[in-house]
């Protein structure tokens, strides 16, 4: 009998020794009105999915406990009638929801109005990562008041802070993503930034990623993007492409470009108000130039010809006019891998892309010294 006790326990023995460590989520939520409500565990990227767990809040916490095979990308967050889903900007967790990386650790939750996951070497870099973004916004959202005010002094000093701060933004998410180039949750960020990186650091930042950084969503799209901005890079020879005009005529952009001219391809909208902002000092530099051999070809991504029409009329664009009326998918934008504008290409007399993204003083001074 004695021998029997002993088998049945090495048995017990050996599987609590095979067990696999899993995870542990400890949760506090600040908001009192959130006690007795349930929080759902989500996997990543489809908020029409069920949810995979969910824990009750009491007295302010909550806990998850599971297993997880390999490192996963997953969210923590109220129903929808419980708490409003809210956009926020790049890097920064909505109210009272968190996204991280799961894996066998044990995890400290905090779903407050700034929401914040630690206890992986990932999800802390994460943390300290946002605390930053955080600090960042709250100085540029401070400015906005003086940023509408009547005195033109004041004005011109928050633009000029708020371009500051936004540059400071960049260099901050440089170099987060240099720093994390094999983790899940950096992959998965990394396209929420692509306004704020150039072509440059991102393309160094994909080309020391690993598989697992490359496999996070949107990471395949952001470097399907990438090989098209190569092909229309700055010593490339400009990419042709066929549109129609206002008249409905078809026109070929080498029409225009590499005919001995240096020519602006601007790729803007009518409904586009940083387009129309710019416009009449790129009216000025086209009457101040286009004697001497430069010449403006606007590309459209309006979607509606009469507010086409109405915006060439109303802002006094002289230059030729093309689109295809397909708003973002516009061909001959995706040729050039537009997602914002404006956005301007300057090509030489012989069709070679020279510059890109010049706008204002900076368009101004790169044209001085062409024709100088």
């Amino acid at each position: 009998m004695k021998k029997i006790i002993l088998f049945i326990g090495s048995v017990f023995m050996f599987a609590a020794c095979s067990e696999k460590p899993g995870y542990e989520i400890a949760g506090k939520v600040s908001d009192a009105a959130l006690n007795g409500q349930y929080v759902y565990l989500y996997a990543y990227g489809d908020r029409d999915a069920a949810p995979l767990d969910s824990a009750l809040v009491e007295n302010g916490v909550f806990s998850l406990k599971g297993v997880q095979e390999s490192p996963v990308l997953r969210s923590l967050r109220f129903s929808s009638e419980v708490v409003e889903p809210a956009r926020v900007p790049a890097g920064l967790n909505a109210p009272f929801s968190a996204t991280f990386t799961l894996e066998n650790a044990k995890l400290a939750v905090s779903l407050d109005s700034v929401s914040a996951v630690t206890g992986t070497p990932e999800n802390d870099a994460l943390t300290a990562f946002q605390k930053e973004l955080q600090l960042i916004r709250v100085d540029m959202m401070s400015l906005f008041a003086d940023m509408k005010s009547e005195d033109a002094e004041v004005v011109k000093a928050a633009e000029a802070k708020y371009e500051e701060l936004s540059e400071k933004r960049s260099a901050l998410a440089k170099t987060y993503f240099s720093g994390n180039t094999t983790k899940l949750i950096a992959g998965k960020l990394i396209s929420d930034f692509r306004y704020d990186l150039s072509e440059e650091d991102q393309n160094e930042i994909i080309a020391k990623a690993d598989s697992v950084f490359k496999s996070a969503p949107g990471v395949e799209q952001l470097i399907a993007h990438l090989d098209v901005l190569k092909k229309v890079a700055v010593g490339q020879k400009f990419t042709d492409f066929e549109m129609a005009d206002v008249k409905g005529e078809v026109k070929k952009l080498s029409d225009y470009v590499g005919k001995g001219k240096y020519v602006l391809i601007d790729f803007w909208a009518s409904w586009c108000p940083p387009c129309r902002k710019d416009m009449p000092e790129v009216i000025q530099l086209y009457n101040k130039y286009k004697a001497k051999g430069f010449d403006v070809v606007g590309i459209s991504l309006d979607s509606d010809k009469a507010a086409w029409e109405k915006g060439i009329k109303d802002l006094g664009i002289p230059w030729t006019q093309l689109s295809d009326l397909q708003g973002w998918k516009n061909s001959g934008a995706a040729l050039y891998g537009v997602n914002s504008i404006p956005h301007v290409v300057l090509v030489d007399k012989e069709g070679v892309i020279i510059a890109k993204n010049l706008r204002g003083e900076a368009l101004s001074q790169k044209l001085e010294e062409l024709f100088k």
